[in-house]
């Protein structure tokens, strides 16, 4: 799910407080439940949302507070369910899916929240232009209705009856409880390094699909240009993430595909970081956004299921939710970054900037016309994207280098194969005998 400011640019839900409190619950023998709380909080705080703009809440004494704070508390709740949701792609991966299969399906059910952020940024704009904010909101509200209602009925079980490899196998009492498996967990150094490479990798990618209007709109793109891109952009990254998904189900090469992957991606960003200060390079911005997105979206099933295998047997949630994060973490830190290290942009490029500085009228409320004074000063964004750049190619040579993994998951399922097929041919000899 998504939110909108009053530029109408979506924006990812930042959900980082409850997130250790998920993993306990997610590796609860009731899973199940997760999946029905967060699709429901997902629903909840959308109508809330859509509430704070109806004429008995916005037009209130004060009605501007008691809107922005109806909105904020429908925002919060959406917030709270993302992460009920983002955790359970590994865990379903792992209970219903055999070894070739788990990466396909953690790359399909990860992939939903980037497309929904692509296709916000594809009609948010367009729906606020000419219907107005409260009509995006209860458009948002049929989604995250719909979801639920699929999600009572497809989701009946937490595990099938026949488990779909050994791994899958494991009883509850004897998977590592929540505070045990954290202890397990904080003590595993490659695990902080994956944290460190998908925290920085992803982080930025985040970082960048917020901040790229600002960075574009300074060289002379418009907002409706970057929100185009970062769609197409995102739905390459869909097409790279299936088919990096099947290579991984039947390799088993995490991190030799992760190398490759995020090596291409480092590549593809100091395309971008080249051709996206030039004026008038639409093709190139455009090409290297999409070849971008081909590559870099795929490192969540990798990551993801990397961090299961080093870290098995600990529940699946608890490695999820530590690197879903440190993704936040770092993306905080980059936006962070990107204040603090812009600069005011020359004067050659102002008279082509398409940053907006104009008072723009949404739609007329309470019989008072609401005009937003949008205005953002040009800023070059050269030293942000040279450090994005650094830290990425940091992340790279970390895993290149010092990253060590071992895949405990699948070494599991090839010694309990082993030992099923002796027992089976240690009982047709006695049978023969």
């Amino acid at each position: 799910d998504t939110a909108t400011g009053p530029s109408s640019t979506p924006s990812t839900d930042t959900a980082s407080s409850p997130r250790f409190a998920t993993g306990d619950i997610n590796d609860d023998q009731n899973s199940l439940m997760q999946l029905y709380f967060g699709a429901s909080c997902n629903l909840i705080g959308a109508v809330i949302r859509w509430i704070s703009t109806i004429p008995p809440v916005l037009c209130s004494h004060d009605y501007q507070r008691s809107g922005y704070m109806v909105a904020m508390i429908g925002q919060t709740i959406t917030a709270f369910a993302q992460p009920f949701l983002l955790f359970a792609p590994t865990k379903l991966a792992s209970f219903w899916f055999g070894p070739k299969e788990r990466a396909f399906c953690t790359s399909i059910t990860s992939i939903g929240n980037p497309v929904g952020i692509a296709i916000a940024y594809l009609l948010s704009p367009h729906i606020v232009e000419s219907n107005g904010l409260p009509t995006l909101l209860w458009i948002y509200a049929i989604p995250a209705a719909v979801a639920l209602l699929l999600t009572i009925i497809a989701f009946r079980k937490s595990k099938p009856d026949t488990p779909p490899a050994p791994s899958a196998n494991v009883e509850d009492d004897s998977v590592l409880g929540f505070l045990h498996g954290l202890r397990q967990i904080l003590g595993n150094c490659s695990f902080w390094g994956l944290m460190l490479v998908w925290g920085i990798a992803a982080g930025l990618f985040n970082a960048m699909i917020t901040i790229l209007p600002q960075m574009l709109c300074s060289y002379g793109y418009s907002d409706t240009d970057t929100g185009l891109w970062v769609t197409i952009m995102i739905f390459s990254g869909v097409a790279g993430t299936i088919i990096v998904s099947i290579v991984l189900g039947y390799t088993k090469k995490y991190k030799e595909v992760g190398v490759i992957t995020l090596g291409l991606s480092v590549l593809c960003f100091i395309w971008f970081s080249q051709v996206s200060r030039l004026y008038d390079q639409s093709v190139n911005v455009l090409l290297s956004l999409c070849v971008f997105g081909f590559f870099a979206l795929p490192l969540v099933p990798v990551c993801m299921e990397l961090g299961v295998e080093i870290t098995y047997p600990v529940g699946e949630a608890i490695s999820s939710g530590l690197l879903w994060s440190s993704v936040q973490v770092f993306a905080v830190i980059f936006i962070a970054l990107s204040t603090a290290y812009e600069s005011p942009l020359s004067q050659d490029l102002i008279s082509v900037s398409k940053c907006s500085h104009d008072p723009v009228q949404h739609a007329s409320y309470c019989n008072t016309s609401i005009i937003d004074i949008i205005e953002y000063t040009p800023q070059d964004m050269t030293n942000v994207v040279y450090l994005y750049m650094a830290l990425i190619v940091m992340a790279f040579l970390y895993m290149v280098v010092l990253f060590k993994p071992s895949y405990k998951r699948v070494e599991s399922d090839k010694k309990e194969e082993v030992r099923i097929k002796q027992g089976l041919l240690s009982s047709a000899s006695k049978a023969h005998l």
